[in-house]
């Protein structure tokens, strides 16, 4: 991919194909995110659990593990979940995990961080690439 000068304004998500490429597995990144309770009650699954999900704004049903599913509906109630005091590549990857990997902006994230625009922007927006956060590039 071509470097360019990300903005405020720049569009980002979560690139799971960079997992791929850096032989790292997303759910390992992504289990890490769940509180001690919540991995107890998922025990030790070696298959990841499916389960139908609907988007309260818009009714639409998609298929989701249970792992998800526990992040967009318990973790996204937690205040603490994602705050000023959590790294902000934490905070972005857990934004995306909730918000089903719709790109926002960095001043969007930085709004749900409660930190300041070019704060965010100078994490996210720069050439290493963490949590697989990266600029959204449509096909």
């Amino acid at each position: 991919m071509k470097f360019f000068r990300p903005t405020e304004d720049t569009e980002f998500h979560i690139d799971y194909g960079w997992f791929e490429i850096q032989h790292q597995d997303v759910n390992v990144l992504i289990y890490k995110c769940l509180s001690p309770d919540q991995r107890d009650r998922l025990g030790e699954q070696r298959e990841p659990r499916m389960l139908d999900f609907v988007d309260e704004a818009s009714g639409e049903v998609s298929r989701t593990s249970q792992v998800l599913h526990m992040i967009r509906t318990e973790n996204a109630r937690d205040p603490g979940f994602v705050s000023a005091k959590t790294p902000v590549f934490e905070a972005a990857f857990r934004l995306f995990l909730m918000n089903d990997n719709k790109p926002l902006t960095a001043r969007a994230l930085a709004e749900r961080m409660g930190r300041k625009p070019m704060d965010v922007l100078a994490q996210v927006g720069g050439r290493a690439v963490y949590n697989g956060i990266r600029p959204f590039m449509p096909s």
